[in-house]
């Protein structure tokens, strides 16, 4: 058909653009993302080797600091324990530091017992919630084994449910069954989250009073940005947050009401952290 005849049941929402216009800072951005140093503190020499107790039997040769930062280094970079105590030499070298460095069996006997560092806790949190959920497909006889012995198929979609930061930390998941609705969901998942935030963010199946008030008792003072329904009303108990979404798209359109609340950040984190377009497939 013409395109005339098709424009009154076009998409007229105008997509937005992103365009660059500090160049120098993209640049400097971007040359930073590779640049990293290790160091490590005087406190951390000084107490590298442990303090004599003069009780009975021989001291050991590292502290407990000591096969923390090589943990904590292997943890970060994904190495061999060979790999590691290679760096860990390295590094000392660079430094000029009169320490001798534990070697490989050393620091996987040590691993054992020893806690070992979460590396979201280690980072600054960020104070933004973002929640959504995919599919995971998981299915047992292959298709040739279902015809030949007339097995039926166990396959099933349960929901994997995530919470992340602005900063790809993941803070919370869930994993559902398929009868489980999305919005149930979210008190379980910010009872899992620890870390103070400001502003929760979520696609439009978590738009509605309960999810808002599960927001609201986790952390009273929190933004609630969620995109209302299209034929959304405002509520009867009071100005709420979703009343001021719903009158500000009203007036200036959802291209605006995103750009104001900041809620292309969602979409753009989900994607980038968990590919949620597409669904994972696990065999049992």
């Amino acid at each position: 058909m013409p395109y005339k005849h098709n424009e009154s049941r076009r998409h007229k929402i105008v997509k937005s653009r992103y365009k660059v216009t500090n160049w120098h800072d993209y640049n400097n951005g971007l040359r930073q993302r590779g640049d990293f140093s290790i160091w490590f503190t005087e406190e951390a020499l000084a107490e590298w080797r442990p303090v004599k107790t003069g009780a009975r039997g021989r001291t050991c040769e590292y502290s407990d600091i000591s096969i923390e930062n090589a943990l904590f280094i292997r943890q970060v970079f994904h190495l061999a324990l060979h790999q590691t105590e290679g760096l860990i030499d390295s590094l000392t070298r660079v430094m000029k530091a009169d320490i001798t460095i534990p070697d490989f069996s050393c620091i996987s006997k040590h691993s054992i017992v020893f806690p070992r560092h979460i590396l979201t806790k280690a980072k600054e949190p960020g104070g933004i919630v973002i929640v959504d959920s995919t599919g995971l497909k998981v299915y047992g006889k292959d298709e040739w084994h279902q015809e030949k012995h007339d097995v039926p198929a166990r396959r099933t979609w349960p929901r994997m449910q995530l919470a992340i930061d602005e900063i790809h930390n993941v803070l919370a998941c869930e994993l559902t069954t398929p009868e489980v609705n999305d919005p149930t969901v979210i008190p379980d998942l910010l009872d899992q989250i620890t870390t103070p935030f400001d502003t929760f963010m979520g696609d439009g199946v978590y738009d509605g009073e309960p999810v808002s008030q599960a927001v609201l008792n986790k952390r009273l003072n929190a933004q609630v940005v969620v995109p209302p329904h299209k034929n959304a009303v405002c509520s009867d108990a009071g100005y709420t947050q979703r009343d001021q979404h719903i009158q500000t798209i009203a007036k200036q359109g959802r291209i605006a009401w995103q750009r104001k609340t900041e809620a292309w950040i969602s979409a753009s984190a989900l994607n980038r952290m968990t590919n949620l377009g597409m669904p994972v497939s696990v065999k049992i």
